[in-house]
């Protein structure tokens, strides 16, 4: 066969075949769609029965569409790029210039050529060719079908624009357009294609096929990924009928997916009560817990939003649904999304083992967590470096299933999703609604998990817009989401509630239970708001008190100090933060125990730092360590570290903010103290602010929260309410800044009111013109432009890492924190745009030492490299971090 004499993979050079051929590479990757659609997996099944048709007849349909994804390598353009000294392979034709990829190639090929392989029997279509009519809705559905084969690279690729003739072409060894026709036609009867099953022609199937492209396209993505490893498909560079290799194929694809854990998915447990997570031992539930135990679960998709106050134990509720949802058949996996990174690596040691009590012990379930830094984790690096439970590496060169599958996981976040439960921030979810490469694979792999989405408040418009994005396909791909929150303003509760009713084309629900706590549920047949009891523990009242000088806030902090109490600082800006840090620890009666912590330290003594406030704050602090101590603060204080503090003092700042950071004010049992005090340093109280009300006191804190009526509308519920009482207030203080309306907001504050609302707008209409129009189905279009900047966050200016650098003798340099495990990442602070700039550049001298650091240390990339000592006006100390040599008032 004339398909035999071309190439699909090559070796530049060593031992063994130096091809592997076209049509088995097919094979290969059509092998592991094969495995990964059998019938009895539930996402089969799923998608079965969204497109009305049996498992069995999607697989087959499915997997001869996959084996199609490299037509464009039968390009004799494409087969030149690896020049073949045996008569056997097709060779290179000068006069094809190999200019644009094999995927479009592919595209290419079959938009020219379906009709007529249709025409001729090379489909094997039953009955007479389609008219007219039929074939405009043919030739669409054909293209919804195979752009995601032929996006298997990671984005949508069209052959729009292109000449056959420049690309494909024959001479006396071989037509190419005949033998990807001939491969067509013996790939076709093989797979027994079940046409007659397929609705091909209807548009309501069409329709319904749209959406359900995405995860199409990333099940591409990941069987190419396998079915390019050699490790399991050798290259074999010698003809033997295609019905012999397809079955070799496909029972190394079985043993290539046992290999990277997907052989077969974890197998549930059902829940048996919390005990069962801590072998046997008596839990009590929190009412929380108590009700996400005794819900119902109907079939189909489900949203839960969990509202309770911190401490209420919404992650164990949350585990509590998703395990429930997990027996229930609802999903197969988990992913944890958090805000930042320091969330994410707090809920990964938190969870512990506790997702392998979810599992039959034999499961064994691949446990990744994802974001930038991850490798500075060492409970991940740990996790990686020994064998799972109950599977044991066999000898030592011949290593688990489920090492081997963790570490090709883990290699990249692009692949995070596909693991059994991940762990990382939002912004790894978000990404697949936006135009990154590989984003269909996120989307495939969260199609099999319940996604649970940690403090849902802290995410501003734009980054909401996106997650009601997610959350409406997630619905509409029958998946199901548990949203947890504090402090949920009502309309951002009723939009998420929208968005997951629009994802199950079902009217939605007006979202009107004022109670707090508050679980809240959401399926096709209705929804239910059940209030919750709370927490006799954790509630609380905290009284709030004014300041108004810094003078007054540093005296407090003193008089706390002198009666043997721990207090915290929270300022908004580091600046402020340093200023303040300064005027106590220079009064202090010992400066060894003011401690300042805030961003702008490289990681590794940002990472000691976090150790010290742990170690002298934290959860299991004895009162020797706490006594006197002092945390001089940004609101990374409040954002990721379990510790508590005697009395906290804090900038004005919006009210949810002031409601988390006074969530580290007594958080822990510790005897006999104080009523909790929170004072809040503000501008005087006035019933009629003027503009400057807010920028005139606290300069930094109005260019962090330019809308200043969100302070001043805080500042009135506060002085109304006198406190915060928790869970009776919750409302009221929420809704008080964030439910009112203009006409309650002092004229002279309506402008930056306005000017917020406006850049809301703005922000949304991003938000909607970046993401991706996920039921139009994967098709190339505007969003997928090389020119278009996008992002899961929007910032005023873009972020820069900056490696700190020392010299190393002449023309030499060393990283700052030289001689330590991932000492490249340790060295690096992150800066905005503008306070980069004002580092002083690298000197030339030493710019071939850089090179040459950059060469050894991939990671340091894209990173701005910054020789300390040579900056006269900028300079790094491990108390303070960095220093400018003026004011700024970054937030951080």
């Amino acid at each position: 066969m004339s398909y035999y004499r071309y190439w699909g993979k090559a070796k530049p050079a060593g031992d063994g075949a130096p091809y592997h051929l076209l049509p088995y590479h097919s094979l290969d990757v059509a092998a592991v769609g094969w495995q990964l659609l059998s019938p009895e997996r539930a996402l089969t099944q799923r998608m079965a029965a969204q497109l009305d048709i049996a498992p069995e007849a999607l697989r087959r349909f499915f997997v001869f569409l996959l084996g199609l994804h490299d037509l464009g390598k039968f390009s004799r353009a494409f087969q030149g790029l690896a020049q073949s000294q045996e008569n056997e392979m097709v060779p290179a034709l000068p006069r094809f210039a190999y200019s644009q990829r094999h995927d479009r190639l592919g595209a290419l090929l079959w938009q020219e050529c379906w009709m007529e392989w249709l025409k001729d029997g090379v489909l094997n279509w039953p009955g007479s060719p389609p008219g007219r009519r039929e074939r405009d809705q043919l030739s669409r559905t054909f293209s919804t079908l195979l752009t995601p084969m032929f996006g298997h690279h990671g984005k949508p690729v069209a052959g729009n624009g292109l000449n056959m003739r420049d690309f494909f072409g024959s001479d006396a060894s071989g037509d190419d357009v005949q033998a990807a026709s001939a491969f067509i036609a013996e790939w076709c009867r093989l797979s027994e294609v079940p046409w007659s099953q397929v609705q091909l022609l209807s548009p309501a199937w069409h329709e319904a096929l749209k959406p359900l492209s995405w995860q199409l396209a990333g099940w591409a993505v990941l069987c190419d990924w396998i079915g390019s490893h050699q490790g399991h498909f050798p290259y074999h560079d010698r003809p033997m009928p295609l019905a012999e290799y397809w079955a070799l194929a496909k029972r190394r694809a079985g043993e290539a997916l046992t290999a990277f854990g997907f052989g077969q998915p974890p197998v549930p447990v059902a829940y048996a009560g919390m005990a069962s997570w801590f072998d046997g031992q008596p839990v009590e539930p929190t009412p929380l817990q108590h009700q996400a135990e005794q819900a119902e679960l109907p079939s189909g998709s489900q949203l839960f939003i969990l509202e309770d106050i911190t401490g209420a134990g919404k992650t164990e509720a949350a585990c509590i649904l998703a395990q429930r949802l997990l027996a229930d058949g609802h999903a197969e996996g988990l992913y944890f999304a958090l805000p930042t990174m320091a969330t994410s690596n707090a809920m990964y040691a938190r969870l512990g083992a506790l997702h392998r009590r979810f599992y039959t012990p034999a499961s064994a379930p691949s446990f990744v967590l994802a974001h930038g830094a991850r490798e500075l984790n060492e409970d991940f690096a740990r996790a990686l470096g020994h064998e799972q439970p109950v599977d044991r590496n066999y000898q030592p060169d011949e290593y688990s299933a489920s090492y081997q599958c963790n570490h090709w996981l883990a290699d990249s976040r692009k692949k995070a999703l596909l693991a059994d439960v991940g762990v990382g921030t939002v912004d790894q979810v978000l990404m697949s609604v936006l135009a990154f490469r590989h984003q269909s694979l996120r989307l495939y792999g969260l199609a099999r998990k319940v996604l649970i989405v940690d403090e849902v408040h802290a995410y501003d418009i734009y980054m909401q817009q996106l997650l009601q994005r997610l959350l409406t396909y997630h619905a509409r791909q029958g998946g199901s989401a548990i949203l947890l929150t504090a402090t949920l303003p009502r309309q951002m509760r009723q939009s998420l509630a929208d968005a997951w009713s629009a994802g199950l084309s079902v009217e939605s629900a007006p979202m009107l239970e004022d109670d707090f706590p508050l679980l809240t549920q959401l399926f096709r047949e209705g929804y239910q708001e059940v209030p919750v009891a709370a927490r006799a523990e954790v509630s609380r009242e905290v009284q709030t008190e004014w300041l108004s000088t810094e003078e007054d806030a540093t005296a407090v902090v003193l008089d706390a100090v002198a009666k043997g109490q721990c207090v915290a600082w929270v300022r908004n800006t580091v600046d402020d933060a340093i200023r303040a840090f300064e005027a106590v620890r220079g009064c202090h009666p010992a400066p060894e125990r003011c401690l300042l912590f805030h961003s702008r330290f490289t990681m590794a003594d940002r990472q000691q730092r976090e150790a010290r406030v742990l170690e002298r704050l934290g959860k299991d602090s004895t009162p020797e360590a706490r006594q006197g101590q002092v945390l001089i603060s940004t609101q990374v204080f409040q954002e990721s570290l379990d510790c508590d503090v005697d009395l906290m003092v804090s900038d004005l700042a919006p009210i949810d903010l002031l409601i988390q950071r006074a969530g580290r004010l007594q958080r822990h049992q510790r005897g006999q103290r104080e009523a909790p005090r929170l004072l809040v340093l503000a501008p005087e109280w006035t019933e009629a602010p003027d503009a400057d009300w807010l920028q005139r006191f606290l300069p930094g804190t109005h260019a962090v929260y330019r809308d200043t009526s969100l302070c001043w509308l805080t500042q009135r519920v506060l002085r109304q309410l006198g406190g915060i009482r928790l869970p009776e207030q919750a409302r009221a203080l929420i809704e008080g800044v964030y439910g009112a309306d203009i006409e309650q907001v002092p004229a002279e504050l309506e402008q930056s009111r306005l000017e917020h609302s406006s850049k809301q707008r703005k922000d949304a209409g991003l938000a909607t013109y970046h993401a991706l129009p996920l039921d139009d189905g994967y098709l190339s279009g505007n969003q997928w432009s090389e020119e278009v900047e996008i992002g899961t966050r929007l910032m005023d200016e873009p972020n820069v890492n900056v490696v700190l650098l020392a010299p190393a003798g002449p023309g030499r340099l060393r990283l700052w924190h030289d001689g330590v495990r991932h000492a490249a990442m340790l060295s690096q602070l992150r800066l905005r745009e503008s306070q980069a700039k004002n580092l002083a550049a690298l000197p030339a001298d030493y710019q071939p030492a850089w090179e040459a650091l950059q060469e050894r240390e991939k990671s340091l990339r894209f990173v701005q490299p910054w020789l300390v000592e040579n900056d006269a006006a900028c300079h790094y100390d491990t108390r303070y971090g960095i220093c400018f040599g003026r004011e700024d008032s970054a937030d951080d």
